[in-house]
């Protein structure tokens, strides 16, 4: 069962150029960078309200990020929902033909697994299990 959004991803260019954005035009503070799956993203979180905004830069020109960025561009990337368990959600989105995309593997926020978008209305669909 879905508790709440957790997050909304947001693929860019210059992590620092975000964060500044963020920071002096909308007076949000923003978390300091980590790397992120496998050494490929650049991952910053703006807090704003009970939700987070996820600043996701690629690093190098190799991962999932740099082939969106290149594909799409900058811009909306993900919506993430909480979940208490995640291994039972993946059981019953499975169950309901859903396209599960790889095993739950550790995030910025806990474990977590990716949905395909086509079964979403074209939106890619994360579930997090936060770390307690």
């Amino acid at each position: 069962m879905i508790k709440q959004i957790s997050h909304l991803g947001v693929a860019v260019k210059d992590l620092e150029e975000a964060r500044e954005f963020y920071r002096s035009a909308l007076g949000l503070e923003s978390s300091e960078p980590i790397i992120g799956e496998n050494g490929t993203i650049k991952v910053s979180m703006v807090k704003v309200g009970n939700i987070l905004i996820e600043l996701l830069q690629p690093v190098g020109n190799e991962g999932v990020m740099a082939k969106f960025l290149e594909k799409r561009g900058e811009g909306f990337h993900h919506i993430c929902y909480e979940v208490k368990n995640i291994n039972t959600e993946i059981a019953s989105l499975k169950a309901a033909g859903i396209e599960i995309l790889g095993e739950p593997k550790p995030g910025a926020e806990g474990k977590s697994v990716f949905f395909h978008p086509r079964r979403t209305h074209g939106v890619l669909t994360e579930l997090v299990e936060k770390k307690k």
